[in-house]
């Protein structure tokens, strides 16, 4: 089953259906893949608190607060977001200033929703899925807008539908209930 297949079916079954397979297509063959994205073990904080702690990432968090979505990173489901850095947030320059702003609230969520996907997903698990799916895979967001990957040169390469890409750009947090995994772009034209 691809995982645009399982993504048909309802939430709960796609993310166990996209999970299980990825972790079967694992192999040792990939072993330098493995060491460059490796993700550490998952710390006992939550998502929301693992990212409150990357200074890198205090754009986003604050946003996140100011949206009222971290919260969602503090429950007990299972998420992977993909965090744009403060260095993506300030590329936006003044369209980036005006979406923090408290009557752009609607916008920031929906642009913030684009950036998660249900599951606990990792640079290595991207990775194998790309290998199985001949160079591609899509994933459905929070959002409910897709993402796609694929490799670019020794990284990962992340498009939304509306054209805008990034780059898996650091090193992923792992936390008991999710992953961020920090990207160079915000994924949304604004």
């Amino acid at each position: 089953m691809t995982i645009a297949q399982a993504l048909r079916r309802p939430l709960a079954i796609a993310v166990a259906a996209a999970l299980l397979p990825l972790a079967a297509c694992s192999n040792n063959s990939d072993k330098a893949d493995s060491e460059k994205t490796a993700t550490p073990e998952p710390s006992g904080d939550t998502l929301a608190e693992a990212m409150s702690k990357q200074d890198s990432l205090s754009t986003l968090t604050g946003a996140l607060r100011d949206t009222g979505l971290s919260e969602v990173f503090d429950n007990a489901g299972s998420y992977t977001i993909f965090a744009p850095t403060n260095d993506a947030f300030a590329k936006l320059g003044d369209a980036g200033k005006a979406l923090r702003q408290a009557d752009q609230r609607a916008v920031l969520t929906a642009v913030l929703r684009d950036h998660i996907v249900p599951g606990y997903l990792t640079p290595d698990d991207i990775g194998t899925a790309i290998d199985a799916e001949g160079g591609r895979v899509k994933v459905q967001t929070m959002g409910d807008h897709k993402l796609t990957f694929t490799r670019d040169g020794d990284g990962y390469l992340v498009a939304a539908e509306d054209g805008s890409t990034a780059n898996i750009a650091g090193d992923a947090t792992a936390a008991s209930n999710g992953v961020a995994i920090p990207v160079d772009g915000v994924l949304k034209k604004l």
